[in-house]
């Protein structure tokens, strides 16, 4: 079995607008480049803009797709509307979001203090609450 081929064809998701929180790295990162693979135009968001910057050349670099890097906390709902506003100037609509943004501790969870367990909570719940909210309107 080859784990390493695609499960789509090139073209997939051409035409097709996505918006992945938390894209700089990682999981986010790495389902960017199958999503710029396979056609998309994404946007990755998170607080560290400079590391996106780097993050959206070398995915464009490698797939020749478009990425639209974009600052924005989560945890914040003014933040989300201003990241989406920008999103929707850019490429006129929205047609995936996918809610990757995460706070993570490498500490088990009696050890966290009480700020990094809100921190983690503000992040990944309502995180993901602020952007499936503000995005609702855009995905009908």
């Amino acid at each position: 079995m080859n784990f390493s081929a695609k499960m789509l064809r090139d073209d997939a998701l051409k035409g097709k607008v996505i918006v992945v929180t938390g894209g700089g790295s990682g999981l986010g990162k790495a389902m960017t480049q199958y999503f710029l693979e396979l056609g998309a135009q994404v946007a990755i968001t998170s607080r560290d803009l400079e590391k996106l910057k780097n993050t959206a050349k070398e995915l464009e670099d490698k797939t020749g797709g478009t990425c639209l890097p974009l600052a924005c906390d989560v945890r914040h709902y003014d933040q989300v509307e201003a990241m989406l506003q920008e999103v929707l100037k850019t490429f006129g609509k929205v047609d995936v979001l996918l809610n990757n943004a995460a706070g993570n501790f490498i500490s088990p969870t009696e050890r966290l203090s009480v700020n990094a367990f809100d921190t983690v909570i503000d992040i990944v719940l309502k995180g993901s609450k602020n952007c499936t909210l503000a995005f609702r309107k855009t995905l009908d």
